[in-house]
């Protein structure tokens, strides 16, 4: 016979379990979103800035001015593991796989070039690049890691090799170039290492590609 006695120990031991997860995870996201946000702010030393938070505990959407003769702004995205939530934790471990840091670099000119390197097997449940069919593809290596490219130029994509090279590619799931946008782009494994090495070379990167 079903003990409901037993039922209302578990259901209180879950309670505990899931306030101490709670409280954890939820001082654990905010450290990390305040080292992001001093590691970014002290490598784009932005003469504005711009936070939006995202759900309280789950990340930020910063937008920085620069004073740039060639870059008109930075934005960054950051969005965490629900670690503050038993429920939605490992849920969203199986989605998105770890925290994430989209990075964007917008030019004040055109950019000349067209061309992604997307690391193999990231894009799983959603679409990796729009109109893929317009772009030529091939699989490159970069240091033991397997990347998909998609260009529409040759040169372009070893303008993008070159700077991927100096990059922590097991931290790089994507890095690109889109004209239409005029922007620079990278998502990333977001840490304080990861942020210093790959920004100064995307903003290298925009005024590689910039049309003057």
């Amino acid at each position: 016979m079903f003990d409901l006695s037993n039922l209302f120990a578990v259901l209180v031991i879950f309670a505990g379990v899931a306030s101490l997860q709670f409280f954890h995870g939820r001082k654990l996201n905010l450290l990390l979103m305040r080292n992001y946000v001093t590691t970014l702010e002290e490598v784009v030393k932005p003469k504005d800035q711009l936070y939006t938070w995202l759900g309280g505990y789950i990340g930020f959407k910063a937008e920085y001015k620069v004073d740039d003769p060639v870059i008109e702004k930075v934005e960054a995205t950051l969005t965490l593991l629900p670690r503050h939530s038993i429920v939605y934790l490992p849920i969203s471990k199986i989605i998105l796989g770890g925290d994430r840091l989209f990075l964007v670099v917008k030019s004040k000119y055109k950019l000349k070039g067209d061309v992604h390197a997307v690391k193999k097997g990231v894009y799983r449940f959603t679409k990796g690049i729009d109109d893929e069919v317009e772009y030529k593809k091939e699989i490159v290596r970069v240091n033991s890691v397997e990347f998909q490219i998609f260009y529409k130029r040759r040169r372009d994509v070893d303008v993008l090799l070159a700077y991927l090279k100096r990059l922590p590619v097991n931290s790089i799931k994507h890095l690109s170039v889109t004209p239409l946008t005029k922007v620079v782009y990278a998502f990333v494994i977001p840490s304080r290492e990861v942020i210093e090495k790959v920004l100064p070379e995307l903003k290298e990167l925009t005024k590689e590609f910039a049309e003057f």
